[in-house]
């Protein structure tokens, strides 16, 4: 089959073949909402008509006449072409579905990669199609998505839907709508300092470029402005004169302190907001490694006995020693 040939339904069913029975009848109910009539309109026709629209003001009435004909000369031949074709008779409209299309392609392959290597057994058996509300404000928000970074993102909030029902948030489809470059710029880079839903309330963050970072992002709805804190819990029962303390987590990792009895430290971060994190959630993991020792180091030192890193499956890693651990005999 050519290209031209294949519809927006073809173009993904290699991808669809490889998700499992459950998640891939729900995903195709959600693909059904996000294309419509267009799952029968090739979509390599989409993207030539688009150019020819793209090219001057008489290719637009043209592609439009030679539209019209075609549809009701194919009429009553193909009446599911009929229906799509009359869905996208006006320039806009090819423009739109064109980008659904281009998203629900992005989604099928975000859907494969997260069915097989990521969802566990309980989310592919519970997968269900996102709820009507949200799948109608996500069309008209996916349709305006024209480059292939908002594509690819919407392609990825509808996989994550489909995967983890509730995952994304109407506010967070919006706001991934309005994320400009420079917003978007402006977070990756504070996510990458991500140590467990804030970043370590350093120095950076307090002035200079981070200053105006954080501001930014806090006017942009996706980081907390003010410095919030996670201090030790009061009555930890003290083990051989040591107690133990988890200031910051992430994914697997935690960073575990042991302290004498009287110790008054506290962890300082910037909270990322729920939008913020479910747009966290569509960009590549943190080096949450890295972050959570560089929030260690920074811990309170007074009355702290040692600090480690600890992941599941490895061992765990000495960060900093109020004494030198004795050194086994050569």
């Amino acid at each position: 089959m050519s290209e031209a040939e294949q519809t927006g339904l073809t173009v993904i069913k290699d991808v669809l073949s490889a998700i499992p029975d459950p998640i891939q009848n729900t995903f195709i109910k959600s693909l059904s909402r996000l294309l419509g009539g267009a799952m029968a309109i090739p979509a390599a026709k989409f993207r030539q008509i688009a150019q020819g629209i793209e090219d001057t003001t008489t290719a637009r009435s043209n592609v439009t006449a030679a539209l019209t004909k075609g549809v009701v000369e194919t009429q009553s031949q193909d009446p599911l072409l009929m229906l799509a074709a009359a869905e996208i008779l006006i320039p806009d409209g090819i423009r739109r579905v064109s980008n659904r299309i281009a998203v629900a392609q992005k989604a099928a392959e975000h859907v494969r990669n997260g069915s097989t290597a990521e969802a566990n057994r309980e989310s592919v058996e519970n997968a269900l199609p996102p709820e009507d509300d949200w799948m109608n404000h996500f069309v008209r928000f996916a349709e305006d998505a024209s480059s292939d970074r908002l594509q690819n993102l919407f392609g990825r909030i509808l996989a994550g839907q489909v995967l983890r029902p509730g995952t994304f948030s109407l506010a967070t489809v919006r706001a991934v709508s309005e994320l400009d470059q420079s917003i978007a710029n402006d977070f990756v880079e504070a996510w990458s300092m991500d140590a467990g839903g804030g970043v370590d309330y350093t120095t950076y963050w307090r002035r200079g470029e981070g200053y105006s970072r954080r501001r930014r992002l806090f006017e942009a709805g996706l980081m907390a402005d003010v410095e919030t804190a996670r201090f030790l819990p009061e009555g930890v029962p003290l083990l051989e004169k040591l107690g133990m303390w988890i200031p910051v987590f992430a994914g697997s990792y935690e960073v575990v302190l042991f302290h004498e009895e009287g110790y008054s430290g506290h962890w300082s971060f910037l909270a990322f907001t729920r939008v913020g994190k479910e747009i966290g959630a569509l960009l590549d993991k943190p080096d949450h490694r890295e972050n959570l020792r560089k929030a260690a180091l920074g811990l309170q030192k007074d009355k702290a006995k040692t600090i480690w890193l600890r992941n599941r499956g490895e061992p765990d890693e000495l960060l900093w020693s109020k004494t030198p651990l004795q050194q086994p005999a050569p």
